[in-house]
C-alpha cells in the first residue's frame, strides 16, 4: 500500500497502486529520472544525469513551479535552437526553423 513508507518507493519517487495486477507502481517525480531499474527505481535529478540532456554548453536548473528540467546557455554561448530545443553555440547563424 502506498499509505505505509511511500509503498516502498524512493522519496523522489510518486505511489500508485495497479487494482488489477494488486501491485504497487512507482514512478519519478517531475525532474528526477530513474537511474536504477525497471523493477528497483531510484529517482535521481535530472540534472545529474547527462547534464538533464541539455547542451554541453548549457546549464541544467530546474522550473521553480514544475521541477521540470530548464536548459541555459552558459555564459559566451547563445540558443540557436527552434522551439524547445536549446541548442548553445558561440556563433549567431542564419537560424531558420519550421514548425
Amino acid at each position: 500500500s502506498c499509505q505505509v513508507n511511500n509503498g516502498g518507493c524512493d522519496s523522489n519517487a510518486g505511489c500508485s497502486h495497479d487494482a488489477s495486477t494488486n501491485v504497487v507502481v512507482c514512478s519519478c517525480k517531475n525532474g528526477y529520472v530513474n537511474s536504477g531499474t525497471d523493477s528497483l527505481i531510484k529517482c535521481t535529478d535530472a540534472c545529474q544525469v547527462n547534464n538533464g540532456g541539455c547542451d554541453s554548453n548549457a546549464t541544467c536548473s530546474h522550473d521553480a513551479s514544475t521541477n521540470g528540467v530548464v536548459c541555459s546557455c552558459k555564459n559566451g554561448f547563445v540558443n540557436t535552437g527552434c522551439g524547445t530545443t536549446v541548442k548553445c553555440t558561440g556563433t549567431i547563424s542564419n537560424l531558420v526553423c519550421f514548425t
